[in-house]
């Protein structure tokens, strides 16, 4: 058996990179050509998601407000000020800390991030955890999809399984959109890091659907088993 590892975690020099890049690539020119002066997220304390909103509203000379939820529990009494939402608050971010459980619906606190923006003169721009309950969140991973068939024939091989994380859903949706292509979508494999996996599974079926809508591809037969729950849930701080 062997294992090939996709490395999402280093795929661009801007900050670092991560897989919420790929579906910024969509979202972004829809904020600018909104005009949005204000990029609003959240996540979890230590998400990498905010980090590259950060990131990108600073390139792109946007402001940005970040609302942190507490998402994981954790002990360490700088866990607040390190890592990522480091250097989010390092590219310029506002961020707001908030003591609320972890969820990957829609949140209160991210509705009022908005709302506060808009009170006091702004023009801001929504996106959700994960950039995944978007129109454009799946997007990326159909593009993702396409790469990956390329490096393939380059390597005169073809994966049997592709397994990815999930948690806010649209990575694994748009892979399982992207896959279809070539009648691979109950291939991927999504491993459920939230312990909520009846919620994982409707989401990542919505988002599949839309982003086969927008992709203008057939919506993919993905009503089985679309992700696993592992014994213990990991960090979700998507």
């Amino acid at each position: 058996m062997e294992i090939y590892a996709k490395r999402e975690d280093c795929n661009s020099g801007l900050a670092f990179g991560g897989n919420k890049l790929r579906k910024l690539e969509y979202i972004i020119p829809d904020a600018i050509a909104s005009k949005a002066d204000t990029l609003v997220s959240m996540g979890g304390v230590q998400s990498n998601h905010t980090r590259m909103i950060a990131a990108v509203a600073a390139k792109i000379g946007m402001k940005c407000l970040l609302v942190q939820e507490s998402w994981v529990p954790h002990e360490d009494a700088v866990y607040d000020r390190v890592g990522n939402i480091l250097l989010s608050r390092i590219m310029g971010a506002e961020v707001r800390l908030v003591e609320e459980g972890f969820d990957i619906g829609i949140r209160r606190s991210w509705k009022q991030a908005f709302d506060d923006v808009k009170s006091r003169g702004g023009r801001p721009y929504a996106i959700p955890a994960g950039a995944s309950i978007h129109k454009y969140g799946g997007l990326g991973y159909v593009g993702f999809a396409e790469e990956v068939r390329a490096q393939e024939k380059q390597l005169g091989l073809a994966f049997d399984y592709i397994v990815v994380c999930t948690v806010t859903g649209s990575t694994h949706a748009g892979m399982v959109v992207g896959f279809a292509k070539d009648q691979r979508q109950r291939k991927v494999l999504g491993i459920d890091a939230s312990a909520t996996p009846a919620q994982t599974k409707a989401q990542v079926l919505n988002i599949a659907q839309h982003t086969a809508s927008r992709s203008q591809t057939d919506a993919p037969d993905i009503d089985g088993p679309a992700s696993r729950s592992p014994e213990h849930s990991g960090e979700p701080n998507a």
